[in-house]
């Protein structure tokens, strides 16, 4: 079997969507099949639409036995308008390929076209042009096509995050594919209510390395930083939609009622973010902004957390927060659909309404002042994420893919 991969970015940028497709991959080659993943140069997510951003060499690499061919984006603005203006045709085709948030990348389509597969996966969404390429690929060449979509509802009764990802030619996308691989039974519910059939829809989940995750020296990244008192971790992206900007006006209330706790922020970071964060590095010194790190800074970081903080509304399942558990951290995340199963599935946590600084401040105040707690929400939390493990999850994929193609 071949089977052809087709996502916006690949390895070696570090997110949680990108770190399984490459395990899923190297899984596949392990049993002897054939993967390429077809992807952009982007390495920052901004790369994927304006220029001057840092972007991977363009061509053909091999990562482990996987191929990799990125092709550069497009950034003419003038070619960008007309197929905006295509975009507005009210056909599920063509909205899928030309319409926001999408970008040009030539010569992606003639290669999908030609490449010699036996299915494709695709996803995740908002990237529909992506999806779609990889969607018609597939059949002209009458192969199977898997869609992980990673969806995002974000709050209930609140449409700012789910109308970039449930629109209805989106929608039509997921339901041409012939399996959907959904995160949690939330969204695989979801979906089902929105219209993609019931018998293409399964929960898989995604699995995180547990290796790389625990282990950490917690003396050491202390050392290293001059943090002598508790430490409140955000880790990821830091975005107003990942509840970055909430995370430091919380810890701005403690310190300003005398808390010594440190906030360490760590991983990739939106422009905007940038421009937030900058001028409060000089007036707070207790906060820590971190750039992407390596995995064995990581697992440090998770080793000296006392409480792993991520009120995110932008999640399709939370791959930090098995992280934390993986590591018998408490966390605090945003209550939102998926986080709440996970939460509430193990009271491992604590849900605080996303946006809202005070409440999520008073609840780190509550957790660090207790240990015996934040203790028990850890282990709690530590037997739950074994259901993640990457070593029993990825080879379930390959199953899967390996089912649908014979």
């Amino acid at each position: 079997m071949h089977a052809a991969f087709v996502l916006p970015r690949f390895f070696p940028y570090r997110g949680g969507y990108e770190n399984s497709v490459l395990q899923i991959a190297r899984c596949l080659v392990g049993r002897g099949h054939g993967v390429t993943v077809f992807t952009t140069t982007a390495e920052d997510l901004e790369s994927l639409w304006l220029a001057g951003y840092r972007n991977f060499p363009a061509g053909e690499t091999f990562i482990d036995g996987v191929r990799v061919v990125r092709f550069p984006v497009s950034y003419n603005k003038l070619a960008r308008r007309v197929t905006r203006f295509a975009g507005l045709v009210p056909y599920w085709r063509w909205r899928a390929q030309y319409w926001r948030p999408g970008f040009r990348v030539p010569g992606l389509l003639g290669a999908l076209r030609t490449v010699d597969a036996d299915m494709f996966h695709v996803g995740p969404l908002p990237y529909n042009n992506l999806i779609y390429a990889g969607i018609e690929a597939a059949e002209r060449r009458a192969v199977p096509v898997i869609a992980t979509p990673c969806t995002h509802f974000g709050e209930e009764g609140r449409s700012d995050v789910a109308k970039h990802y449930i629109s209805p030619h989106q929608i039509a996308l997921l339901q041409q594919c012939d399996r959907v691989l959904c995160m949690t039974e939330s969204e695989r519910s979801k979906l089902a209510a929105l219209g993609v059939s019931a018998e293409k829809l399964a929960v898989f989940g995604l699995g995180f390395d547990a290796q790389l995750a625990t282990g950490g020296d917690a003396p050491r990244f202390r050392a290293k930083h001059g943090i002598n008192g508790p430490v409140v971790l955000h880790l990821g992206m830091k975005a107003y939609e990942k509840g970055s900007t909430t995370v430091f006006e919380a810890m701005r209330i403690l310190w300003q009622r005398g808390s010594r706790a440190w906030l360490v922020m760590a991983g990739p970071s939106l422009r905007a973010f940038d421009d937030y964060i900058a001028p409060k590095l000089r007036d707070f010194p207790r906060l820590i902004n971190l750039p992407p790190f390596s995995d064995e800074e990581k697992s440090d970081l998770l080793a000296a957390a006392d409480v792993v903080v991520q009120p995110s509304r932008v999640e399709s399942l939370g791959l930090v927060l098995l992280e934390a558990w993986a590591n018998a951290k408490p966390v605090i995340a945003a209550d939102i659909a998926v986080s709440r199963e996970l939460v509430e599935g193990c009271n491992g946590g604590v849900l605080v309404p996303f946006d809202d600084a005070a409440r999520l401040a008073t609840e780190i105040e509550r957790l660090l002042a207790d240990s015996g707690l934040c203790r028990s929400m850890g282990l709690r939390g530590q037997e739950f994420a074994q259901r993640y493990d990457g070593e029993s999850l990825w080879p379930r994929y390959a199953e899967e893919f390996e089912r649908l193609v014979s």
